[in-house]
């Protein structure tokens, strides 16, 4: 396959070959003068993210300094101690402590064959075999059930660190979600709560115990056999563990390598199958099976690579492992020859070398795996300590009013004004009241900041000018929870969980009782829809609500809405993705609900809205006209211009009449 080439302003690769097919290369310049040129070593038709090859820094592991290991590992103790109840304290007391009981067990079990070998032949040793049988099959058990008591630990921790987690994206502020990937957030939490078990298991039970043994044994053989033997293990010890990690290093570009492009061949399959029409439409078969066919080839071609520096790295192990073995051997066997060591201590020590290797053959994985443990816990502890741009404050109070006496809470905006971040005002100086059980619509073009208001209301964005006050309190001073419970929205855009219509509808009051919920759907004239499919409310509506049509997931929106029964009621363009008849239908429910509601209507169909209060026209981020319908269309303005606009188009004012 070709390699293209990609340049940049941030990097430049000269491709390898030359783009095949006879195809032209295509540059492209941008047209800011300040920005350098943006060059596409390959057809535009065939630019795909496939073709960007990983950065060094993507290849190469990523080690923390030691002050972000330090402080990475006082965050994760707490979840492992301080948090935890005695039971669980116990239960990390007694894991450690068959830590030191298994070395001591892994000291004695040479010694005790040792014996075994001396006896022979002038007897049997029936109780040193029992015992060094008995002694063997603990040590094969006693990391089960190490493994078995510690898991507790490991999943209160793996617990309390998701549940906190969870909570706070939940904290997090609009714009946090809108600027982040749900994917890659989701694998963050995820590797980073796997970290969070698998970093101190490594540490505790993998690291810990290997340099606990490399210690015992060799201050053993120093006092029992002499310096030379403890030097050899030592030293044999030394080079092995040298030799994993540079080797571990080197070999670790192939893995990630191969890793991505098993992601990528695995992209291709999911992106044929899932755009399956398109590709019939344009009957490109061959072509995708093409790609797939050059993906296959490449990580092939890579995996080959990670395999022989495998290879390399087991080769290296057990040559270093049968250097220290035979220089141990040499030198144990002439001291035999000497009188100084019998046969059994021959082989309690070649034991005690090979016993030595046995933690070390995965110090390799070990390594990389605490590293990318770091890393992951790294970025969760970013993600945690990122701060949401909306807050309560301090001394924030729920929202006040009396709903047992029907009173109802006005919305005022004073002065409002607002942009997004490195963005021109989309609101500027904006002033209007909701009164108290009235409703009062907002129109204007598309990009006029409509839907902004919307946001402010709910304080998804905090002002940067002025004042948002919800009866008579500046909702920066209420908490969000109070001030969210008193709103009903019915977006525009309407995003349904992935379960039944009956979940969905009865997100606006889990405790509603049947009746109740029966009646919301009744009300939101999407009771008949679920009475004629099959399952009824057990009707599952799929992705993001996509087995339903636009009509059908906005009518759901409604339906929740209305089981809320909210005192402030937000309808932003709610029934935009409505046909004219099912909109008839639906306009004199939305009525009925409004009444007796402070409500704020954001349309789009003029028509939706000639019953309100008063009508603001938004142009622009600010208010060019307010008045009734009757008021706005005698003074021939902005408004009248576009009810005039949308006359031409019947099907916009058919629902209802001025």
């Amino acid at each position: 396959m070709s390699r293209f080439g990609f340049m940049s302003r941030f990097q430049s690769r000269r491709p390898d070959t030359d783009v095949e097919m006879g195809q032209s290369l295509i540059e492209i310049r941008s047209s800011t003068d300040d920005v350098k040129a943006h060059k596409y070593k390959v057809p535009l038709a065939k630019l795909s993210v496939s073709l960007k090859e990983p950065t060094k820094e993507e290849l190469n592991l990523k080690r923390p300094t030691l002050p972000m290991a330090y402080k990475m590992m006082q965050a994760l103790i707490p979840y492992y101690w301080t948090k935890n109840s005695f039971g669980l304290k116990l239960r990390v007391v007694i894991s450690v402590s068959i830590i030191f009981l298994s070395k001591g067990i892994n000291l004695y079990v040479p010694q005790l064959f040792k014996q075994m070998i001396n006896t022979l032949p002038n007897s049997v040793p029936i109780s040193l075999i029992l015992l060094y049988a008995l002694l063997t099959l603990t040590q094969k058990s006693i990391w089960d059930l190490r493994d078995l008591i510690f898991q507790e630990v490991s999943n209160g921790a793996t617990r309390n660190v998701s549940l906190e987690t969870f909570d706070h994206l939940h904290r997090m502020s609009l714009s946090f979600h809108l600027s982040k990937r749900t994917g890659g957030l989701i694998k963050i939490v995820e590797r980073g709560t796997n970290s969070i078990v698998s970093l101190l298991s490594l540490m505790l039970f993998n690291i810990f115990p290997t340099l606990l043994e490399l210690f015992t044994v060799t201050t053993f053989l120093l006092f029992s056999y002499g310096f030379y033997f403890s030097v050899i293990n030592l030293c044999s010890c030394a080079l092995y563990i040298a030799f994993t990690l540079s080797v571990t290093e080197w070999r670790n570009q192939y893995r990630r390598l191969t890793n991505k492009k098993e992601h990528e061949a695995s992209d291709i399959v999911v992106d044929s199958l899932t755009n399956f029409e398109t590709i019939k439409y344009f009957t490109s078969e061959s072509y995708e099976r093409s790609r797939y066919r050059e993906a296959l080839l490449q990580f092939h071609a890579i995996s080959q690579q990670a395999k022989t520096s495998m290879v390399a790295l087991n080769s290296g192990q057990a040559a270093i492992i049968i250097l220290g073995s035979t220089m141990g051997l040499i030198y144990a066997t002439y001291m035999c020859s000497l009188g100084a060591l019998s046969i059994g201590d021959i082989i309690a020590i070649n034991t005690y070398i090979y016993q030595m290797f046995q933690p070390l053959a995965w110090l390799g994985s070990s390594y990389r795996m605490i590293i990318q443990a770091f890393t992951d816990m790294e970025n969760l502890m970013d993600l945690l300590n990122t701060h949401p741009d909306v807050a309560d404050a301090q001394n924030a109070v729920p929202l006040l009013y009396t709903s047992a006496s029907h009173e109802l809470p006005s919305i005022e905006f004073n002065n409002v004004s607002f942009s997004y971040k490195a963005q021109k005002k989309l609101l500027d100086n904006i002033s209007f009241r909701v009164p108290a059980g009235k409703s009062v619509a907002i129109v204007g073009p598309t990009g006029g900041g409509k839907s902004t208001i919307f946001r402010l209301l709910c304080r998804f964005y905090d002002v940067e000018e002025g004042e948002i006050v919800v009866g008579q309190q500046d909702i920066r001073s209420v908490t969000q929870v109070s001030l969210r419970s008193a709103i009903g929205v019915v977006p525009q855009d309407t995003v349904l969980f992935n379960d039944t219509i009956a979940f969905n509808i009865g997100f606006g009051n889990r405790d509603c009782s049947n009746e109740e919920l029966i009646d919301a759907a009744r009300r939101a004239q999407i009771l008949e829809f679920i009475e004629k499919s099959p399952e009824g409310f057990m009707t599952v509506v799929g992705e993001r609500g996509l087995r339903l049509s636009g009509g059908e997931k906005q009518r759901v929106a409604i339906a929740r809405t209305i089981l809320k029964n909210p005192p402030i009621l937000i309808l932003d363009e709610a029934t935009s993705a409505l046909d004219s008849i099912t909109e008839k239908k639906i306009q004199q429910s939305l009525t009925d609900i409004s009444k007796g509601r402070t409500t704020l209507i954001i349309a789009h169909r003029l028509s939706t809205i000639i019953h309100c209060d008063e009508i603001l026209v938004l142009k622009e981020g600010r208010i060019v006209e307010s008045g009734n319908h009757h008021q706005l269309l005698s003074k021939g303005g902005e408004y009248a211009s576009l009810w005039n606009q949308q006359l031409e188009h019947p099907d916009n004012v058919q629902s209802s009449s001025p």
